[in-house]
């Protein structure tokens, strides 16, 4: 994100017009301009079916709908609500960024029409779109990370069962590798997503093992980046030494060779499962899902997913929370758990109806019994932290944890590398 966004969205939000204040309530009728990425996995149209959905419900409220590419279009909306010219709800990762939030530019939930008793079925993950002890987003779903793994080759070189430690990891890995080499088929034994052809990917499995560790990005006032740590070493070590083995290759994709059966085992979040099961013949009964497995500390991993966010200067809260609460219903999240998102209403409080069809998708594909597993480890605090110095803190993992872990850099020194550059940011924060 660049420095102009950031200084034009606090300036927006200061300036005499808008006085930093909430906008209109409004009478619940109008249009609403929506803009949002197409986070229906693997189908692209979907969104767009819904708004259609959403618009032949009723007529007070009518949503136009701008559709983005994943590539840009977080920053063209920071661009247009810098500009005052964005749209008044918009799609934003769980957790929300953190110069939105300071710049009042975001309108609490309470503004919406959401109630107590709504924002209470929520998943206490909720926590993570918390802000000064108000919820400023509606999740439409959560991620975990979890791990993947190839059951066809476990059970080929004698493994039941997949890994529940690290330590078991590595020693499983590094023995298929080793056997399937022998074989003369080499198969890699575990890859780290990110590591590959995906390196964006690298923050979230860092995080994910940095959390196990018993590690943190920041202390817990935010001022001070903490990954130099006992904690952070013990990491990077890890991480370090499979490729240190040879256990896992630099630069080969851990999804493509996973589908392709030459990586046994990788984590990521566990929506990756559409692009496993795009693969066809090449993965069909061949793959499962686990926790992840447990580091010294915990079996904790990174928490993702994506919210409805609306605009504060928008003329009508209301519509907005009309459009908002429908969308991101426990109805319409029933639904994405077809492509494997994580439900984020706590089931026991939705109607009994929505109830019966979460417990039938539950029931019918066993991957949901350990990515719920997984979803109950975790905790919203990693993505608290991560909202501080989040764009620096994401630039600089992607280079020196990379450079850590293939060894191109020293331990220390890739550390003291993300420290040194995110403590500038949260400097620049205070």
């Amino acid at each position: 994100m660049s420095l102009a966004s950031v200084s034009a969205i606090t300036a927006s939000a200061c300036s005499p017009s808008s006085g930093g204040s909430t906008g209109s309530a409004g009478d619940g009728k109008g249009t609403v301009e929506f803009w949002s990425m197409p986070y229906w996995i693997g189908q692209d149209d979907k969104v767009k079916e819904l708004v259609d959905d959403f618009n032949a419900s009723q007529s007070d409220v009518k949503v136009n709908l701008t559709q983005l590419e994943w590539k840009d279009g977080r920053e063209k909306i920071k661009q247009a609500i810098a500009a005052g010219k964005g749209p008044d709800v918009w799609l934003m990762n769980n957790g929300l960024e953190l110069d939105y939030l300071k710049a009042r530019s975001l309108a609490p939930l309470d503004k919406l029409g959401y109630t107590a008793a709504d924002t209470a079925r929520f998943s206490d993950l909720v926590e993570v779109n918390e802000y000064e002890n108000k919820l400023y987003g509606a999740p439409l779903y959560f991620d975990a990370g979890v791990m993947l793994y190839r059951t066809d080759v476990l059970r080929k070189y004698g493994y039941e069962k997949p890994p529940a430690t690290w330590e078991e990891l590595k020693r499983t890995a590094s023995a298929i590798t080793e056997k399937s080499a022998a074989d003369g088929g080499k198969i890699s034994g575990w890859q780290f997503k990110g590591m590959d052809d995906h390196v964006n990917a690298i923050n979230s499995t860092w995080e994910s093992f940095l959390c196990q560790a018993g590690g943190s990005l920041t202390s817990p006032d935010h001022k001070k980046s903490t990954q130099h740590t006992e904690a952070g070493k013990t990491t990077m070590n890890y991480m370090r030494s499979f490729y240190q083995d040879k256990t896992s290759p630099v630069g080969t994709s851990a999804l493509n060779g996973f589908i392709d059966g030459k990586v046994a085992m990788f984590s990521f979040f566990q929506s990756v499962i559409a692009n496993v099961e795009a693969g066809g013949d090449k993965t069909e009964g061949k793959w499962a899902v686990a926790p992840m497995p447990k580091g010294p500390e915990s079996g904790c991993s990174m928490v993702g997913g994506h919210s409805l966010v609306a605009n504060a200067q928008g003329q009508d809260l209301k519509a907005a929370g009309t459009f908002m609460k429908w969308l991101a219903s426990p109805e319409r999240s029933v639904r994405y758990m077809d492509f494997h998102a994580i439900f984020p209403y706590d089931p026991a409080k939705i109607d009994p109806s929505v109830k019966a069809t979460y417990d039938k998708k539950i029931a019918g594909d066993p991957s949901w019994k350990p990515i719920l597993e997984q979803a109950s480890r975790n905790s919203p605090d990693l993505v608290l932290q991560d909202r501080h110095g989040w764009a620096t803190r994401w630039e600089a993992q992607k280079s020196a944890i990379v450079a850590g872990v293939n060894g191109q850099m020293p331990v220390d020194e890739a550390l003291k590398s993300v420290d040194g550059e995110v403590g500038k940011a949260l400097d620049a924060e205070q």
